[in-house]
């Protein structure tokens, strides 16, 4: 069993780095990390990947190779393309966190800061983190069907005409719920009991960081070990603004804006066989039904040495005596 106290061994080191990413860094860490890990007697091979490319093939690839550590350097798409490859590897994964809001790196305690981020892949230990899946296909934050693959496609435009930033993510929120709505007919099964509902967006979290960031109920439910389901009313165009509005200032309250349901294993029956399925920001075409699960600890990830000891002392609390 993997324990806080292991060390990621960095003899041979990959890394996948997304050349693309929110912030100038993406193609400048070579010679930083490059220090770090012959610093630790091993050697870099460095992969610079760009919009489109197959982030899980490469990343077999460097597994193929013998690669004992894979880097993925950044946003939270690009680790989750990553991810998708190294689960179940028993091979480390480190993070340098490039994006626009990095929540899965946020939430292990990883710093923003690339140098800060590389340091801490040399000097830190591994911890498990679980990941979720949509039909076979990984999640870290979150996956989604309706309305958030226009929202999506929104905000790569406004990308494009105001440069990324967290101000230019929220508004090309309200943009998008303003010309798109199209509410679903699903049934849903979650842990073997069945729900029907109509809805605009289904919405599953697996990042207890980020629904506390925006105030949501059912953080304490993935901490817990669970995945949190998340059904919006529907309630027409200027209502979904109108909840946009709400989640932006951490004020959505379960049972008037949405509805909650929490478990292990969701199977969403949308009524059409294909729909655009978005996960960690990113999103492709794909059938249902939707299988949705939880996988514990799938993934060995490095965490900063201080986060590590704390997660440990917090585990020994929690042991029964």
């Amino acid at each position: 069993m993997l324990k806080a106290k292991d060390k990621p061994v960095l003899t041979a080191t990959h890394a996948v780095v997304n050349a693309n990413s929110g912030k100038e860094e993406g193609v400048s860490i070579r010679d930083t990390l490059t220090e770090c890990v012959e610093a630790a007697g091993g050697t870099l091979t460095l992969h610079e990947v760009h919009k489109g490319d197959d982030l899980p093939a490469i990343t077999r690839k460097a597994l193929d190779a013998g690669a004992t550590t894979v880097v993925a350097a950044g946003g939270d798409g690009t680790l989750c393309g990553v991810a998708q490859a190294m689960v179940g590897s028993g091979v480390a994964m480190g993070v340098i966190p490039l994006g626009t809001f990095n929540y899965f790196a946020r939430a292990l305690g990883i710093p923003e800061d690339s140098e800060a981020a590389i340091r801490a892949i040399c000097d830190g230990r591994l911890e498990p983190a679980s990941v979720g899946t949509i039909n076979d296909k990984v999640f870290l934050n979150n996956t989604s069907i309706g309305v958030y693959s226009a929202i999506l496609k929104q905000r790569e435009d406004t990308y494009k005409r105001f440069g990324r930033s967290r101000i230019a993510a929220y508004w090309s929120v309200v943009r998008a719920l303003v010309k798109f709505y199209d509410p679903m007919t699903m049934k849903i099964d979650v842990d073997g009991e069945r729900i029907s509902v109509k809805s605009p967006l289904a919405f599953v979290g697996n990042s207890s960081f980020q629904l506390d960031r925006f105030g949501l109920a059912g953080a304490d439910a993935v901490r817990g070990g669970k995945l949190a389901l998340y059904l919006a009313d529907d309630v027409g165009r200027m209502g979904l603004v109108k909840h946009a509005a709400r989640l932006a200032v951490g004020a959505m309250q379960e049972g008037r804006d949405f509805r909650l349901v929490t478990g292990t294993d969701i199977v969403i029956h949308s009524g059409r066989r294909r729909r655009l399925v978005v996960r960690d920001g990113e999103k492709s075409p794909m059938r249902g039904p939707y299988r949705i699960r939880l996988v514990p600890g799938a993934l060995d990830i490095i965490v900063p040495e201080e986060k590590a000891e704390e997660d440990a002392r917090g585990a020994a609390r929690e042991a029964p005596e």
